[in-house]
């Protein structure tokens, strides 16, 4: 098994892949011992296979593993990167995930001290916000598809550069360097903030938008990671669940009536948030509730993953339940419709709030 180093090995993602490798670095050991007891040899314990990083503090991982706490923008990464093969980039500081300046210096920093040390493959998290949302968008999006994010979303955008970044490097290198474009994705205690801010954003859309929706659970993408890492895979990936959530199933989901507004009504609404919120994640975000972006998984799923949730699993595990979650659907039915007269006051504030919520 190859040593793999995780950056942002304390998030949702990061410990579901170093827990993995972990896992996986224990089996082969074993295995080792086994063959060398048969064979009556003795050998010092093997170099840990799997190097976590991240700035916060991380526990006791085993033997396996060795942590490293440290800031990717201001500590020296090098000498954590030092016997790795692999180096798995999922870092994303949520204080700077809108900041272009450090994202792009953290992977830089990453990628130089790769380079420095002999890493020869480099794995990066994108998402597949970086296809963008777009009416002419084809259903599903494969990884053929020109990468063409909203720009003004600028989460989307940086994710675009980073991909840029990471391929240029690779073509100076000659290292590999695989790219992982996630949809959104939740779990049970967890949400990416695109994922937390996109499902409170469909509770109130503009009038005749139903585009299909995509949500990945946490530990399906660490599958995936995992898999990209151990096998040595280059390339582009999408990762998502089997097709998609199409609009009737999507609020028979949500366990409550959607909210239709008026086209004039709804960009109002969306002015009005962003007065409230961090404007640097909600600018650009209509579109991605107006328009298809979902994308196809055949690639990933020919090298031999295979998600374990479906989308509506994942949305489920990954939403606290409604209030009219514990009304039976006639009588949710009725009150939904008793209420269409005055909903529209009490929507914009319900989504202000939730998209307000969805972005600290």
């Amino acid at each position: 098994m190859p040593t793999i180093a995780v950056t942002g090995a304390a998030g949702a993602v990061g410990r579901r892949v170093v827990g993995r490798l972990v896992d996986a670095a224990s089996e082969d050991d074993s295995t080792d011992d086994q063959d060398q007891e048969s064979a009556g040899n003795h050998s010092e314990s093997p170099a840990p296979a799997v190097v976590a990083i991240d700035r916060r503090r991380l526990g006791r991982l085993g033997p396996a593993a060795s942590a490293h706490q440290l800031d990717l923008i201001t500590d020296e990464v090098a000498p954590a990167l030092d016997g790795c093969d692999c180096v798995v980039h999922l870092a994303e500081d949520p204080a700077r995930r809108a900041d272009p300046v450090a994202a792009a210096a953290a992977l830089d920093r990453v990628l130089t001290a790769a380079a420095d040390t002999g890493v020869g493959h480099v794995v990066l998290l994108s998402s597949a916000l970086v296809y963008g949302a777009r009416a002419d968008n084809p259903v599903p999006l494969t990884e053929a598809h020109p990468v063409r994010p909203v720009t003004a979303l600028a989460h989307a955008a940086i994710k675009a550069d980073l991909e840029e970044r990471a391929r240029n490097w690779a073509a100076d290198t000659g290292a590999a360097v695989t790219i992982l474009r996630p949809t959104a994705t939740l779990s049970e205690r967890d949400s990416s903030w695109i994922g937390a801010a996109l499902r409170a954003a469909t509770a109130v859309r503009p009038e005749r938008v139903d585009p299909p929706v995509q949500f990945l659970h946490h530990d399906d993408l660490a599958d995936a990671v995992h898999l990209v890492a151990a096998r040595g895979l280059a390339g582009t990936y999408n990762v998502a669940p089997d097709g998609w959530i199409g609009a009737e199933l999507f609020r028979a989901l949500r366990g409550e009536g959607d909210v239709r507004m008026p086209e004039q009504l709804a960009n109002w609404r969306h002015q009005l948030a962003r007065r409230v919120a961090d404007r640097s994640l909600l600018d650009g975000l209509e579109p991605y509730v107006r328009f298809p972006w979902v994308v196809a998984n055949d690639r990933l799923r020919a090298k031999g993953w295979e998600p374990r949730f479906s989308n509506e699993e994942a949305f489920v595990a990954g939403t606290p339940p409604p209030l009219l979650s514990a009304i039976n659907p006639q009588r949710r039915q009725e009150i939904a419709l008793g209420a269409a007269g005055s909903v529209g006051a009490a929507a914009v504030g319900a989504a202000l709030w939730a998209l307000r919520r969805s972005v600290r």
